[in-house]
């Protein structure tokens, strides 16, 4: 989603708010290209996720179509989009997104990110350099959302000391050690934020997305599982990028953990982007795209469900509806961007 939205919801300028992985755009389900047999009508797959009745003839004009979501918790902020990419095969458009990071090239407030191997090293991280405002949240860490730690990191934070390189170094080996917990557990490795006497799981929040994927049945049972399980039973042709990102909104920095990763389920191929950490502004995200194949080019179904505490409580309804108008006109920026950069 925009990385503005969130602030503009809340009209707390002040802070960093929004969602970055959704500006990795063009990430997650990657239907098969022409005479698949297992291919999945382009119609059809509109239908099931409640775009209205008009949008192939109004991508065909090239025009993007927006619509809301079910909610999947009450920190559940979400949208999709579908638009037109001509000339482009799903398979090459795909492994173009994922592997030259279309997205965050074509995001302008992305300031930095680096791509972990494996397991990760400390050397992997530093290219990312905390501004003096993230190194005093850190710093000072308490139980909050500014920024988003474990009991356990928070410790750890306190125990450093208040030296800028200090804290920094001890920021990164948190980042590091939140990586391999993810690589070696999936959701079951994502720590729980701390908040004031409770915690917020992104885990359950990424969960209940996935019960929601699952639900629409639009993809193979062992694509949703994978959604799930992941790193256990992974399919032959499983391909993943893993790494972080820092990106500026309204002026402040936000670092997060993303994960792409790709398979093929009866001769679907299938992307996922999902963000399992970020310091501040939300909690999660994860992005399912369909890019089906159409006699112009292809078709790309973008989904974006994006975990916040700040559309939670009193007044969440209303925060959704205004959130979503400004992620989609943010996420419809990006998407032009990447869009028309295809073409060279």
């Amino acid at each position: 989603m925009s990385r503005d939205t969130l602030a503009k919801v809340t009209e707390r300028p002040h802070r960093a708010e929004g969602v970055g992985g959704a500006l990795c755009a063009l990430v997650a389900l990657l239907l098969a290209g022409p005479g698949a047999a297992h291919a999945i009508d382009p119609k059809t797959a509109l239908d099931v996720l409640g775009f209205p009745g008009d949008t192939p003839t109004r991508v065909e004009a090239g025009r993007f179509v927006e619509v809301a979501l079910p909610t999947r918790s009450d920190r559940d902020l979400n949208v999709g989009i579908a638009f037109l990419v001509a000339k482009q095969s799903p398979a090459a458009l795909a492994r173009t997104v994922r592997e030259e990071k279309r997205g965050l090239r074509a995001d302008p407030n992305t300031s930095a990110y680096g791509e972990f191997e494996g397991n990760g090293t400390a050397a992997e991280l530093e290219g990312l350099r905390l501004t003096p405002a993230q190194r005093t949240a850190f710093a000072h860490a308490a139980p909050g959302e500014a920024p988003n730690l474990s009991l356990d990191e928070i410790a750890r934070l306190r125990a450093a000391g208040g030296d800028g390189r200090t804290i920094e170094d001890a920021v990164h080996a948190l980042l590091l050690a939140r990586h391999r917990a993810y690589r070696s557990k999936g959701l079951a490795g994502i720590a729980a934020y701390a908040r004031a006497g409770s915690v917020t799981s992104a885990s359950d929040d990424l969960a209940a997305v996935n019960r929601g994927a699952r639900a629409a049945q639009v993809l193979s049972t062992k694509f949703y599982d994978l959604l799930d399980h992941y790193p256990d039973d992974l399919p032959s042709e499983f391909a993943e990028n893993l790494y972080w990102v820092q990106f500026r909104a309204r002026g402040e920095d936000t670092v997060a953990l993303e994960h792409v990763f790709q398979a093929t389920f009866d001769e679907t191929v299938a992307l996922v982007q999902r963000q399992y950490y970020v310091s501040t502004g939300y909690n999660a995200e994860q992005a399912i795209v369909a890019f089906l194949p159409v006699d112009d080019g292809t078709l790309v179904i973008y989904t974006n469900h994006t975990s916040t505490d700040q559309v939670a409580g009193l007044g969440g309804s209303a925060k959704r509806t205004i959130g979503r108008t400004f992620m989609a006109g943010q996420l419809q920026k990006v998407f032009e961007t990447t869009r028309a950069g295809l073409g060279r």
